[in-house]
């Protein structure tokens, strides 16, 4: 009986073991079904992935948060210039024009340059429908030679003449200059202005304007090196008159054939740029060209922010996500250009540079500058140009700063001293935004002023008016 008993009792307690029947599944959600989304799970997600989605969200968060800023700070500005636009010109009367000096930065190519003018300064540009020409500059050099020609250029337009007294060849600019004189075609009166981007294209600026004023405007005759001395045992020793002079014969007709044969190698190996046509030990004694005007054209040196390396990441991800102050900054002096207000540079001791001897390894120093260093010049210092923008130069890129081959004898405007002529400092303007001005851009920030310039009307979103023309036919 009691295996009986047992047996009964063990199909009833596999009977309570069998698991028990699934609930079915909820249906899903039916705007997350029209959708294509399934249903949310009801736990959240784990430690780790809430970390990454959070730094995700909150990165992705901050960059178009910067964006969304960085346009509304570029139209406060457009808003500033754009009634520039609107205003009339004669037919004969050509617009303003700026000059736009960039070249490439330190230790990079000159797109990244192009771009950040393109990104900043150029929306503002086109803002106030400014024309504009640039002069760029591939690699260290090009900015300085292209300033000292074109002010050279000029020199000679206005009828001066170097030492040769010739002439100058007509070229491209010419033609077209001559040809607008006879259709009486003439630019707008009042100042141009030069946009200058970078510190070092700054530095380059400033040589090129010291260059183009008070160098000569031909070319300097490259120094004839010394021969080398003849030693005794070389010297050919015979009393054959005969043979000398036919050796010397020979000797004359090489020398005619090589330039003939030569030519096109030295002017393939000519460097360019060209060296400087008057170096900075000569300033105080150079000449000042008699058709220098008493005011220069004013000019702004705009911030270029240019970081390169791996260990300057971070930096370089907060600059990324301020671009917005970025924009306000060159903006402001990009307007102060556009509205043509401008004061003189100041020359006062606080814009002495702190002394750079001892901060400056004298593994990094270049040869060129202890030369520089030891040579006296007659110059006056602490002038506002020389401490423009020169907190980037903490950031070049340090190939900038690596000692150059033997026999390189270029001249290293970058990591050279800013030096200035007074009689050229002087007379240098810089732009700068009216008081009224700042005002007014904070009032159109805040939305409690318009522009200055006129709404247009689109016609094509109009519809026309007719009138009734059963009643006109009548009539």
């Amino acid at each position: 009986m009691a295996d009986a008993s047992k047996q009964d009792a063990a199909p009833t307690a596999s009977s309570s073991a069998a698991p028990k029947q699934e609930k079915p599944a909820k249906p899903p959600n039916p705007v997350f079904r029209m959708m294509g989304l399934p249903n949310l799970p009801k736990k959240l997600p784990s430690r780790n992935w809430m970390i990454f989605w959070t730094v995700l969200f909150s990165f992705t968060a901050a960059k178009l948060y910067d964006n969304r800023e960085k346009k509304r700070v570029q139209k406060k500005w457009c808003d500033m210039v754009a009634h520039i636009s609107q205003q009339k010109l004669d037919i004969r009367e050509l617009p303003r024009k700026l000059t736009i000096f960039l070249s490439a930065a330190p230790g990079d190519g000159i797109g990244s340059s192009r771009q950040y003018f393109k990104d900043y300064v150029k929306p503002i540009l086109v803002a106030a429908s400014m024309d504009y020409e640039v002069i760029e500059g591939r690699k260290e050099g090009d900015v300085r030679y292209g300033t000292a020609e074109q002010i050279r250029r000029l020199r000679r337009k206005k009828g001066e003449r170097g030492s040769s007294n010739e002439e100058p060849e007509m070229d491209a600019a010419m033609a077209i200059d001559l040809m607008r004189e006879r259709m009486m075609v003439q630019p707008e009166p009042g100042v141009r202005g030069d946009l200058v981007l970078g510190r070092h294209t700054w530095k380059e600026y400033i040589r090129g304007i010291h260059e183009g004023w008070l160098g000569p405007l031909d070319e300097p005759p490259e120094p004839i090196p010394e021969p080398p001395p003849r030693h005794a045992s070389t010297e050919l020793k015979t009393d054959d008159t005969a043979a000398t002079a036919s050796s010397e014969a020979i000797g004359t007709e090489t020398k005619e054939e090589k330039p003939a044969e030569e030519k096109k190698e030295e002017e393939k190996k000519k460097t360019y740029p060209p060296p400087a046509y008057l170096s900075i030990q000569e300033y105080s004694s150079a000449p000042l060209s008699p058709y220098t005007p008493q005011v220069l054209e004013p000019s702004e040196p705009i911030h270029q922010q240019h970081l390169l390396g791996f260990l300057k990441t971070p930096q370089r991800i907060w600059n990324w996500l301020n671009r917005r102050s970025l924009q306000d900054r060159i903006g402001r002096q990009t307007a102060a250009i556009v509205l043509a207000h401008y004061r003189p540079y100041q020359h006062d001791d606080t814009f002495a540079l702190p002394s750079t001897e001892d901060a400056t390894p004298l593994a990094t120093k270049a040869p060129e500058s202890d030369a520089l260093d030891s040579a006296p010049l007659q110059v006056s210092a602490n002038y506002e140009q020389q401490s423009l923008l020169n907190e980037e130069e903490h950031y070049w890129h340090k190939s900038v700063r690596k000692s150059r081959s033997e026999g390189d004898k270029r001249e290293q405007v970058w990591l050279n001293d800013i030096v200035l002529e007074p009689r050229i400092a002087e007379r240098m303007r810089r732009f700068e935004l009216d008081p009224e001005e700042v005002e007014r851009a904070g009032r159109i920030e805040a939305g409690l002023e318009e522009g200055k310039a006129v709404p247009v009307r689109d016609l094509r979103a109009e519809k026309p008016v007719i009138g009734d023309l059963d009643h006109d036919s009548m009539e």
